[in-house]
């Protein structure tokens, strides 16, 4: 054992030896995910409108959504791949997962040991997958960007001697990326507007003038801006500047309130999640109010306390709206690493996570399916030439050859989701009529209803199913069923 437990040390010390850790952990933490193409409707349909745009369709014109475009078009890249873009993509989300772990345990390295920081990047890998990020949802993106900011302002800026001369070339680097992510999802403005006030604080207090701090603003602003002004600029060119308006900003305050049962179910729900690194956070930052690192102690409370008011204000629709909190806590609950009973409860924490959220997934298999349950969809509809409509069910079968464009909504849940009704420029009555005139070969629907769904619109669409259509296969899981309805000849 004395010959060995120096060589395991030497090992773990090694400088690679983290980032060779968190690869394997983020591939075991998502194993049970890849190759199923069925694992939640939002990225299958970003894969879908993917393929679209490769097709010359246009987001907001062709198929509708409020995503912004630069979205659709990362996912068009890994819908080059073929017959293996589910896996491309899931593999890019992956890899995008490792890079945003990386520069965790770099940040977290500022606060703690190599034990903790390790711990802190496997505790954001873990709790993704608790939360619905298993597969390509947005935040698995953005938060790379989101990360690579703010790492890049830690220690270019708040630790290097020399921040006050590098400030300004920092600055326009990081906004630059929350300009990128914002093209993701706009909900990490709240984060990018947090680093131009630190920024700008930071400039201040090192002696920047009134009239340096206004030049500074604007170098700041600009990146962040560009990459949407640009698609802005583009969808004006082509005469649809109002698509581009309506879709990006007037749609998101349109949407109707949620069921207030659902959405305090939900918010407790989030609560839950994350309240294991949420107080872990508090109780680190507090503890360690007086130790070495207050610089670098200071700017990453804030990051969590900016993504947490984003969190709040926008997070009260779905679980997965969690995702974006868990990079930050983990880093500022990195340093109870320092203390024994610290710990024990990152330990238990991060032990707890994984088996809960190894469970989540093979319970969401079960009840969505996998390849085979993917397979058996298709084959249920053999007739190629038969359009296809999914009123409620998985848009991944949308991108096949049974995509027809019946509508240029094509996301179920602007048909089926009661909070949609006037939100997305279309009435789902009228446009359900126009849909069902085209008489379509297959449509594609959910039992039973769920609790925030259009109960008229399901009424409307159920009594042609009845009259015209028969079923011809159904995904039975836990809770719910996909249904296969097949007009009759």
């Amino acid at each position: 054992m004395s010959l060995r437990a120096p060589f395991f040390k030497t090992l773990f010390h090694h400088r690679f030896m983290p980032a060779v850790l968190l690869l394997l952990f983020t591939v075991a933490s998502r194993f049970q995910t890849f190759g199923n193409p069925l694992l939640n409707i939002d990225e299958e349909f970003y894969l879908f409108g993917g393929g679209r745009i490769l097709h010359g369709d246009l987001p907001y014109l062709a198929f509708w959504d409020r995503k912004p475009a630069l979205l659709f078009v990362l996912y068009a890249g890994f819908h080059l791949f073929g017959a293996y873009r589910v896996l491309a993509y899931q593999i890019g989300a992956a890899l995008a997962v490792w890079g945003t772990s990386l520069l965790l345990y770099k940040m977290a390295r500022t606060l703690t040991s190599r034990g903790g920081a390790v711990v802190a990047a496997m505790l954001y890998c873990t709790g993704l997958t608790l939360c619905g990020g298993e597969g390509g949802q947005t935040p698995v993106f953005y938060t790379l960007l989101v990360a690579a900011a703010m790492a890049l302002v830690l220690f270019k800026v708040v630790l290097a001697p020399d921040g006050p001369r590098q400030v300004r070339r920092v600055g326009m680097l990081a906004m630059g990326l929350f300009g990128l992510s914002m093209q993701i999802k706009y909900t990490t403005v709240f984060e990018g507007c947090f680093l131009g006030l630190y920024l700008l604080w930071y400039a201040a207090r090192h002696g920047q003038t009134r009239r340096g701090l206004c030049a500074d603003a604007t170098l700041w602003v600009l990146p962040a801006v560009l990459p949407t002004a640009a698609v802005f600029l583009f969808y004006a060119i082509i005469g649809h500047a109002h698509d581009w308006f309506f879709a990006n900003v007037d749609s998101i305050f349109l949407r109707a309130a949620m069921p207030p049962a659902e959405t305090a179910a939900l918010r407790i729900r989030l609560l839950k999640a994350i309240a294991p690194l949420l107080a872990g956070g508090v109780v680190a930052v507090w503890l360690f109010r007086h130790a070495p690192g207050q610089a670098q102690r200071q700017f990453l409370s804030l990051w969590a306390v900016a993504a947490c008011c984003g969190v709040a204000v926008f997070g009260g629709w779905y679980f997965h709206y969690a995702l974006p909190l868990f990079a930050p806590l983990a880093v500022i609950s990195s340093p109870l690493w320092n203390r024994k009973a610290g710990r024990f409860w990152l330990v238990l924490v991060l032990a707890v996570q994984t088996v809960t959220a190894q469970k989540r997934l093979h319970k969401h298999r079960l009840e969505n399916g996998n390849m085979r349950t993917y397979q058996a969809y298709l084959a249920a509809m053999p007739d190629p030439k038969g359009c296809l409509f999914v009123y409620e069910g998985p848009p991944i079968l949308y991108d096949t050859s049974h995509w027809c464009g019946l509508t240029n909504h094509p996301f179920p849940g602007h048909f089926n989701e009661q909070a949609e009704i006037h939100s997305t420029g279309m009435n789902p009555s009228a446009e359900l009529d126009h849909v069902l005139a085209q008489k379509p070969r297959y449509v594609v629907t959910q039992a039973p209803a769920w609790a925030g769904e259009n109960l008229s619109i399901r009424a409307h669409l159920f009594q042609t199913l009845t009259q015209d259509y028969r079923e011809v296969y159904r995904h039975q899981g836990p809770q719910t069923a996909v249904v296969v309805y097949q007009r009759a000849p």
